[in-house]
């Protein structure tokens, strides 16, 4: 068992791919905080695949044991996705849900919300992932605080500098509100002021 972060992280880092980069910023963001909350949508739904899913919930459970601090809720709609978590989780609080729904219903502050929820097949047809998304962003309103970082999962940008993925629609918003990227690539991510 690793007795610190870097000891359990350096190994799967280099599997996480298109992710690396931003998932050690996260985790340095949340280092800054005593007892972190993260909350994900989109829970563990294939076992250690590093680079095809990012195993998010994974890795938020491991770092909460090994800081020994902090809370981990993770949201799917899915029940084989959340029975899979709960076996191989031992802080996280598995809730069967739609993710906008078990949002809406949440209150206080966040110190990660982690949108990883709908699966997208089509990155040319990705309107349906991207309004979940947002609609998962709106639904969370409680939850956001001046510094709460906001994640989406899952984002491309094509040649032509169009962009597709979950996260298109709340960059968009983002962008209109003035709340520039802290980083912009396969994840993209904020910090809500």
């Amino acid at each position: 068992m690793a007795r610190t972060w870097e000891e359990y992280f350096n190994p799967i880092k280099t599997q996480l791919g298109a992710r690396q980069a931003t998932f050690e910023a996260i985790f340095k963001y949340l280092n800054d905080f005593d007892s972190p909350i993260i909350i994900e949508t989109g829970t563990y739904r294939e076992e250690n695949n590093y680079t095809g899913d990012g195993c998010s919930t994974l890795l938020f459970d491991n770092y909460i044991d090994i800081r020994g601090e902090g809370t981990l809720i993770s949201i799917d709609i899915d029940p084989k996705a959340c029975a899979l978590a709960e076996k191989n989780t031992k802080h996280a609080e598995v809730i069967e849900s739609d993710s906008v729904e078990a949002l809406d219903c949440m209150h206080g502050d966040c110190t990660l919300l982690y949108l990883d929820s709908y699966n997208i097949t089509d990155w040319n047809n990705d309107w349906a992932p991207a309004a979940h998304h947002l609609k998962e962003l709106f639904a969370a309103k409680d939850l956001l605080a001046p510094g709460t970082m906001i994640v989406v999962d899952d984002n491309i940008k094509a040649p032509d500098g169009r962009r597709h993925g979950k996260g298109r629609l709340v960059y968009e918003l983002m962008e209109s509100l003035g709340i520039e990227p802290l980083f912009d690539s396969y994840q993209i991510g904020w910090t809500w002021y």
